[in-house]
């Protein structure tokens, strides 16, 4: 009976809602399985069933099958090509929230497959696998939900539409029905911190987790709720979801900055580097923007740490670097005028200056760092680049004409920097610096 259940969800799906199945798989034994639970056992006689080898052609089938209003299940290989195919499921997850995805593998760790659930996964298929086996996993994702189920999605559509009272009144009947259920609590706990009520909020949160100590669930809503409240309780909260589940590089990185509020820069930068070695094994071409990200947090308080990041993000794009990258090595370059390097900070914009010749920007960002370096020479001659590519670079702001008066001043020409310092004034009356330095090129211009 159990088995003629699961089936029926299969022809349902596959015939009466015109689903499909994308396969990113190229195992054949696999395939010829999958084949027979659809067409054999499932009884469906549609095309619905799309084997392709590649991500690209992946995304581009499901982008299809979903413009054309086709409910799609998705299953991936674990690794695809010799590589992890988390980025990929990232993606898709990203671009389609709703969208049920298997992840195929021979064997799997328990850590891996607890971040899979935590990216949304439906299921996990281990192989060889029989089909009763595919035919149970295949129900399992696609089954509508039971009476649970359906008041979870009814009180949360409640509560998106603001509607508290009849949101807690399907909390209370899902509690009646199963008393501790931890995905009714959960709900309950959204609802009062959705109408400011934090500490009711938590203690729902609480009795969900102790409902079920492994549920990760409960624990996120937790670390949430206790951040600006309970910073310690928070980082607490989300050091025992790493331990549950060790391959969330995003929850590690959060660990990382909550440590940077502390100024415990030792213990984030062992989260951030722990961040990035995850990210790095599971989907690697997402490392660039973890890294940078990173360097965001750690800019104000730790520049060093930040210029490591930023280090990371210009090496993990090799030899693809462009102009979408000059804004990492403005910030890098900032890094390290901040830690008074400004001969790395000059080779920094160099290497740039080799994607852009022609960016005035970092022409002027180099003058700052000769100007650190007190090469008074160097850092007009890079000014003066800056302005013959974009002349009107001055009025960029009262800040950006103070520097260029600065540059001058230093090299002896003093008009050139009284200048400067007026069209800084002109744009910002109250900058008390271009003011005090405009007294002084006065005075030097009076003898």
């Amino acid at each position: 009976m159990k088995n003629e259940y699961f089936v029926r969800i299969l022809h349902e799906f596959f015939e009466q809602d015109h689903g499909a199945a994308v396969v990113l798989s190229g195992d054949q034994v696999f395939l010829r399985t999958l084949r027979s639970a659809v067409h054999r056992v499932a009884g469906s006689k549609r095309h619905c069933l799309f084997a392709v080898g590649g991500r690209r052609a992946a995304a581009r089938q499901v982008e299809r099958l979903v413009a054309g209003k086709v409910p799609v299940l998705v299953f991936v290989e674990r690794m695809v090509n010799e590589t992890p195919s988390t980025d990929f499921i990232m993606v898709l997850r990203k671009r389609y929230p709703n969208m049920r995805i298997i992840v195929l593998a021979q064997e799997i760790e328990r850590d891996v497959i607890a971040y899979f659930m935590e990216l949304g996964v439906a299921n996990v298929i281990c192989k060889p696998v029989s089909m009763n086996n595919v035919i149970e996993k295949m129900a399992f994702s696609l089954q509508p939900p039971g009476q649970l189920g359906r008041l979870l999605d009814e009180g949360r559509a409640r509560l998106e539409a603001g509607d508290f009272e009849q949101a807690m009144g399907l909390v209370e009947k899902i509690l009646s029905l199963k008393p501790g259920s931890p995905a009714g609590l959960m709900l309950q706990g959204d609802i009062h911190l959705a109408q400011d009520r934090r500490e009711d909020a938590l203690d729902a949160y609480l009795a969900a987790h102790h409902s079920s100590e492994m549920y990760i669930e409960p624990i996120k809503r937790l670390a949430h709720a206790f951040q600006g409240l309970d910073d310690e309780k928070a980082l607490e909260y989300l050091k025992k979801l790493d331990f549950i589940s060790p391959l969330n590089p995003d929850r590690k990185a959060d660990i990382g900055k909550a440590y940077l509020q502390r100024r415990d820069l030792e213990n984030a930068e062992e989260y951030f580097d722990q961040s990035l070695r995850v990210l790095g094994r599971e989907a690697g071409s997402l490392v660039s923007i973890m890294a940078e990200q990173i360097a965001e947090a750690a800019s104000k308080v730790a520049p060093g740490m930040a210029e490591k990041y930023l280090r990371t993000v210009i090496e993990s794009r090799g030899d693809d670097l462009d102009h979408s990258d000059l804004h990492t090595f403005n910030r890098l370059g900032m890094a390290l005028r901040s830690q008074g390097k400004w001969r790395e900070a000059v080779e920094n914009y160099r290497q740039a200056l080799e994607i852009s010749p022609d960016d005035e920007a970092l022409h002027y960002n180099m003058a700052l760092a000769f100007q650190d370096g007190r090469d008074s020479g160097s850092a007009l001659d890079s000014l003066r680049r800056a302005l013959d590519i974009y002349p009107n670079l001055p009025r960029m702001g009262d800040m950006v004409a103070l520097n260029m008066g600065n540059i001058n001043m230093d090299a002896g020409h003093t008009e050139q920097a009284r200048d400067y310092y007026q069209m800084a004034l002109e744009m910002n009356p109250g900058n008390r610096r271009a003011k005090k330095e405009l007294e002084k090129a006065l005075r030097a211009l009076r003898g």
